[in-house]
């Protein structure tokens, strides 16, 4: 997720929150600075309210274990409304959520992967979710075949590191109760945050990046859904 920035009386950008970041604390913006998500679906908001932990609402700063919220003990009546295009309506009371280092670690692995392959065909375009492009490893074992330069090859393993980081992200995977996740009411998962506690210290879950989510609804099925065909979403406090 990029961001605009309001300085210097213009607009500049976009910048990745961890550019965002860095420039706050090299003090060339500040937490009252106005930032606007790139796509514009949101206004322009102070970095304070869009990034830190003190300027959440009273019910996110309680922060709960992993194991707490795992134990899908909610019923607090709060849903999240999602109607497809082919008139689908889901009430959705828990959404899948990722560990937000262990995510970028991995998009760190992925893009260090691709730069090493770069000029090599390997069949792979823009990926979100590599598990189902890179399935059964048949795009790896193509381009094992025709390498020869140790870069390349060194790029070939970190793919293969990818794989199997991406499936274990997924395992480990924490559906969050709606009621739980900051921004849940906006048509961007990539601003969907919450926080649990992971060995007694608070992490931040993030969606991860690709067109589907997956939600727990009001009957306690899981699906995995394309956000893409979603019509419309509302966040409901009190669905019956």
């Amino acid at each position: 997720m990029k961001f605009f920035v309001w300085l210097n009386d213009q607009q500049q950008g976009p910048f990745e929150e961890e550019i965002i970041r860095k420039m706050l604390s090299e003090k060339q913006i500040e937490q009252d600075t106005l930032v606007c998500p790139e796509g514009g679906d949101l206004d322009w908001i102070s970095i304070k309210e869009l990034f830190f932990q003190e300027s959440l609402p009273e019910s996110f700063l309680h922060t709960l274990s992993v194991e707490e919220i795992s134990s899908n003990q909610f019923n607090d009546d709060c849903k999240l409304i999602i109607r497809l295009n082919s008139g689908t309506e889901l009430k959705v009371k828990a959404i899948r959520l990722f560990d937000e280092i262990e995510l970028a670690k991995l998009n760190s692995k992925k893009a260090k992967a691709m730069e090493m392959l770069k000029g090599i065909s390997t069949g792979i375009s823009a990926w979100g979710s590599i598990e189902c492009v890179l399935a059964a490893s048949v795009a790896i074992g193509a381009v094992e075949s025709i390498l020869s330069a140790s870069t390349a090859s060194s790029g070939t393993h970190l793919l293969k590191e990818a794989l199997q980081a991406e499936k274990q992200l997924r395992k480990e995977g924490v559906l969050f109760p709606v009621s739980k996740i900051q921004y849940v009411d906006t048509s961007m998962p990539g601003l969907w945050r919450a926080f649990a506690r992971k060995s007694k210290v608070a992490m931040a879950f993030v969606h991860n990046g690709d067109d589907f989510i997956s939600v727990r609804t009001d009957n306690d099925s899981i699906y995995s859904i394309r956000w893409s065909a979603v019509e419309s979403n509302f966040y409901s406090k009190s669905v019956i």
